[in-house]
């Protein structure tokens, strides 16, 4: 994730202008992210959070930081407009705990299956 996910974040906000990246920091270091932010039209043209990158380095889970994370970011939306988000997660994995946690509930499913 650190290699990977991070580094997809910092690529994103030196090539290309895009909303800022909420971070978590432990120590001088960099441990949590969610973005980047931003608010764009549905096809209906209601404003929505755009969906973001969004993880907590593994040697910092369990402290909070990514709910602190995300209720800033949910702040974030609604402080710019957004009417909603709609959501991707894992199932059973930490985003959907986190989720579940702040009291949404799941829409629906996707299974996909290569063939």
């Amino acid at each position: 994730m650190a290699a990977d996910g991070f580094a997809f974040l910092n690529r994103q906000m030196k090539t290309k202008e895009c909303g800022p990246v909420l971070v978590a920091v432990l120590e001088d270091r960099v441990v949590g992210a969610i973005g980047p932010m931003e608010i764009g039209p549905d096809p209906a043209g209601v404003a929505q959070l755009m969906p973001q990158y969004f993880a907590v380095h593994p040697d910092a889970r369990g402290r909070g930081l990514g709910r602190h994370l995300w209720r800033a970011a949910m702040h974030w939306g609604q402080m710019h407009g957004a009417a909603y988000q709609l959501l991707q997660t894992e199932v059973g994995g930490f985003s959907d705990h986190l989720c579940r946690g702040e009291g949404l509930t799941t829409l629906g499913f996707l299974h996909a299956r290569t063939v």
